[in-house]
């Protein structure tokens, strides 16, 4: 007798359907196994698949288990965002909160009511940046991002996530970025990174702070339409690079990533500052907001 799991098919950061970036998200998954949740994910063909079973911890509300088609997430941003969507949907978040139980530990979700629509916004458990002290020269070769378009606004970073943040001279650059993915794939493999996320210091829209693109081929990812969990990040780095004006604690802005695969995606990100005793502004906090729509709801059978 086969087991039927409803499963929702959701857009993130987008209010409209075919926008943003789709996701998987399976609730009451208790009893799966690992393997099961790989070839579940596989045959979703997302970039992320969310799996919401019981937790195994005393703070958690929940556990998060999340998987590209070819390997398990620590974290996706997009990825929780869905399955935040999909226990909205059924009724299971009444307070409009909750914690997850991640690879990555801790991530605490809020929903705000904001001009009639649900902005979900994740707190990730990790921040803090580190010096890219990787083969740089190789990886723009492979990203075919020539020296002379690497912006100077900020310098080459690597994420807690092991993403590679790459600074754009311009949204031209970003554009014109042809990857060769089968390298890229191996580079990632081969220096344990997640990803390699390129981003510009501006927006197709005015009111927006940046535009990425950020690529995975090694996870089953080629180009990620709208990646949540570097967002955080990019919060940070622009930060420590003077992009950002703090008001009174808080620095926030609108970034921009899909439009280039015909998917628009906005993320909202904020980032909470306190200003130290030598009078520099330190990061007390980061959290990324976007919002979901349902697009196909349905079951999934195993056998």
């Amino acid at each position: 007798m086969s087991r039927a799991i409803p499963v929702l098919h959701v857009d993130v950061f987008t209010d409209r359907p075919f926008a943003g970036n789709p996701a998987a998200a399976l609730l009451d998954t208790d009893g799966l196994t690992e393997a099961e949740m790989q070839r579940m994910a596989a045959e979703m063909g997302k970039a992320g698949t969310a799996f919401v079973s019981a937790p195994t911890r005393s703070d958690a509300d929940r556990r998060l288990r999340m998987f590209s088609p070819t390997r398990e997430l620590g974290y996706s941003g997009h990825t929780t965002i869905a399955a935040v969507h999909a226990l909205r949907e059924a009724g299971r978040l009444p307070e409009g909160r909750v914690t997850f139980e991640t690879l990555s530990g801790l991530v605490r979700v809020e929903v705000e009511e904001r001009d009639g629509e649900a902005l979900i916004w994740l707190e990730p458990p990790r921040t803090a940046l580190s010096p890219l002290r990787g083969p740089l020269p190789e990886i723009l070769d492979v990203l075919g991002l020539p020296a002379s378009r690497l912006g100077s606004w900020a310098r080459p970073a690597l994420t807690p996530d092991a993403d590679v943040l790459l600074p754009a001279a311009d949204l031209g650059t970003l554009r014109q970025l042809a990857p060769d993915m089968s390298r890229l794939g191996r580079l990632g493999d081969e220096h344990k990174l997640r990803g390699f996320c390129v981003v510009a210091p501006a927006g197709l829209e005015p009111a927006s702070a940046t535009h990425s693109r950020f690529f995975a081929p090694h996870y089953g990812v080629p180009e990620d339409i709208v990646t949540g969990s570097v967002h955080s990040a990019i919060g940070v780095w622009l930060l420590e690079a003077g992009r950002l004006r703090p008001d009174r604690g808080l620095a926030a802005f609108i970034a921009e990533q899909g439009d280039f695969l015909g998917r628009p995606g906005r993320v909202a990100v904020e980032v909470r500052v306190a200003t130290g005793t030598d009078g520099r502004d330190r990061v007390a906090g980061v959290r990324v907001g976007g919002r979901a729509v349902t697009v196909l709801s349905g079951s999934l059978h195993l056998p």
